[in-house]
């Protein structure tokens, strides 16, 4: 998978930009504010609907374009992804609230289309697969668990349409038994209403629980490896899930290996297990029932996936608490290499692979071991300061290009 033709009207910095771009590795630089992270975070928008950074989609569009009478950004791709050609765009468009004030006031919407017809973005989501590491990651291991929650979530999502469905569909049990569990909690309704939604509440959770679980269990079969040879160390390292369904963890082995579309193995660690999902609803039913008292005193829903954690251990010691800053960083950028296998694995497409700002912070060895690990197929969009650590032969593969106040130029 890879973009050849990419624009963006009206997003972030950038007032209007068109730009073809190659297969394999493409390096952006320049000084910092100058749009290199807006760049990357435009593309993996373009893959997920979201963006990485944004609290509210308000702060995408360009300030400038807030006075037009209909504000809008716009990202749009022509995206290579096999043998066919897609052609998709997603559009922000702002509307003023004549009872708000100024960008507060307005009302967005958000459009999503492929080959010029619309779609909903939850059929749309793993149309562009994308791979997205940056500076701010380092929270994946040391941040709030929602961080952690929100990286499953979205990994899951781009390459298993069922996990979409199911999340959403949970997320909208947990608001609603919420509401019942307050009303019962207030004597406005019988306890009994809750059964229905409890069951409700298994069915979709134990899913997400089963498919996080095994996609952890996929990434640990490469982690330490990978952490291996970027850190030049002998740790281990794997990330572990963390479930607030009691028992959660109880597993059984795993009788098959992951395959990679080369078709050789991509084993998972040999203590890599799964988690029965018969059982695992069985013991989700035992949690809340067990529980009940202390869901009606709080009046909120306290076990399930959205209650859940992981945690990166080194060498069985939880990195988050006891590694440096370095290590941590070096974890994500291994499980963002594993999650691209992950991927092509899952989709048979290698995904974007998208690098702000990391290889430069690397010795030319692993920046050697990176580029070997990404391979020559697909694409890669990389964001740097500065060119002057970068070895000459890792250059001479890349196209360059020069990003100066939302601008790009094409290195000479």
């Amino acid at each position: 998978m890879w973009l050849n033709r990419f624009a963006l009207t009206n997003f972030r910095t950038y007032v209007r930009l068109g730009l073809e771009l190659p297969q394999g590795l493409v390096v952006f630089h320049g000084a910092n504010g100058q749009g290199k992270t807006n760049l990357l975070e435009a593309v993996y928008m373009l893959a997920t609907t979201k963006s990485p950074r944004a609290s509210s989609d308000r702060e995408l569009i360009n300030w400038l374009a807030l006075d037009q009478a209909q504000p809008f950004a716009r990202i749009a791709a022509s995206v290579h992804r096999g043998a066919s050609e897609l052609h998709v765009d997603l559009t922000l468009r702002a509307e003023i609230n004549p009872t708000g004030n100024g960008a507060h006031g307005l009302t967005l919407s958000k459009q999503v289309r492929v080959g010029g017809l619309p779609q909903r973005a939850i059929e749309y989501v793993g149309t562009v697969i994308a791979v997205l590491f940056s500076p701010e990651d380092v929270g994946l291991v040391s941040g709030p668990p929602a961080g952690r929650r929100r990286y499953l979530d979205i990994t899951l999502s781009q390459v298993n349409s069922r996990y979409l469905r199911a999340l959403q569909r949970y997320t909208k049990i947990v608001a609603q038994r919420n509401h019942l569990l307050r009303q019962v909690r207030e004597r406005r309704q019988p306890l009994g209403l809750l059964e229905p939604w409890d069951a409700e509440l298994v069915r979709s959770g134990s899913y997400i629980i089963e498919e996080r679980t095994r996609l952890l269990a996929t990434l640990n079969g490469h982690l330490t490896e990978l952490f291996r040879a970027l850190s030049g160390s002998r740790a281990r390292l794997e990330v572990a899930y963390r479930s607030s369904v009691d028992g959660a963890s109880a597993e059984e082995p795993v009788e098959h290996a992951v395959v990679r579309e080369s078709g050789t193995p991509w084993r998972d660690s040999p203590a890599a297990t799964l988690p029965n999902l018969a059982g695992l609803a069985e013991r989700f039913a035992r949690c809340l029932s067990v529980g009940r008292e202390r869901e009606l005193a709080q009046g909120v829903s306290l076990v399930g996936p959205h209650r859940d954690d992981l945690v990166f251990l080194l060498d069985d010691v939880p990195l988050g608490t006891y590694g440096s800053r370095g290590q941590q960083r070096l974890a994500v950028l291994a499980l963002k290499l594993a999650e691209v296998d992950f991927m092509r694995a899952e989709t048979g497409e290698r995904p974007l692979l998208l690098l702000d700002d990391v290889l430069s912070e690397l010795d030319p060895a692993r920046q050697a071991f990176v580029l070997q690990t990404l391979g020559t197929e697909g694409q890669t969009l990389l964001t740097t300061t500065d060119l002057g650590g970068f070895d000459a032969s890792f250059l001479a593969r890349a196209r360059v290009y020069r990003i100066e106040d939302g601008t790009i130029h094409a290195a000479a």
